[in-house]
């Protein structure tokens, strides 16, 4: 009988660490959301734009569409919650890593070949691939050779497209071109 009370309670433990989860999980996203769009209209706000909208529209390229009468963006975010640094191989490739971690497994950034080779198409408007690092980057670095490395600032192009933290953006709305 007594067995019996403990694998319920191990049961129950287990059902309840399950649902904790889900519902941090959930709550994480709707953050994440409000965060990206709260910093979108702040901008439009400060620049005084009244016409322009903001969605999320989770679609394979990007998570975001932004679009006012001078600007479109395609926004893709990279989840960074361990606060990782991002080295940037090439266009497709970019490897998260802890702080100065040379050996161990490979991770790399999912999601980024499709915003990467987006073609941008419309001639009436300045159109922009933005990589959102949510919600901060320990250091981020592009490749330049196989000895050669540079740090990644908000004007530099990464093969065409800008790559921000959350944090930085939060801190500058100006990085926006709205």
């Amino acid at each position: 009988m007594r067995i019996l009370y403990y694998i319920l309670a191990a049961v129950l433990v287990a059902s309840g660490c399950i649902i904790g989860g889900i519902l941090f999980k959930k709550k994480r996203v709707l953050k994440y959301k409000n965060d990206i769009l709260k910093l979108f209209t702040s901008a439009c706000m400060e620049k005084n734009i009244q016409d322009y909208r903001i969605e999320y529209v989770k679609k394979d390229t990007h998570d975001f569409y932004f679009e006012d009468a001078k600007n479109i963006y395609y926004i893709k975010v990279i989840y960074n919650f361990s606060n990782q640094e991002i080295c940037i191989n090439n266009a497709i490739k970019w490897q998260l890593r802890r702080l100065g971690e040379i050996k161990g497994a490979l991770s790399f950034v999912e999601g980024v070949e499709p915003l990467m080779r987006l073609d941008l198409t419309n001639t009436q408007k300045k159109e922009h691939k933005l990589f959102i690092i949510y919600p901060n980057v320990t250091a981020l670095l592009k490749v330049i050779n196989e000895c050669e490395m540079v740090f990644v600032y908000p004007d530099t192009d990464v093969y065409g497209a800008q790559v921000i933290s959350y944090k930085k953006l939060e801190e500058n709305l100006d990085l926006l071109e709205v």
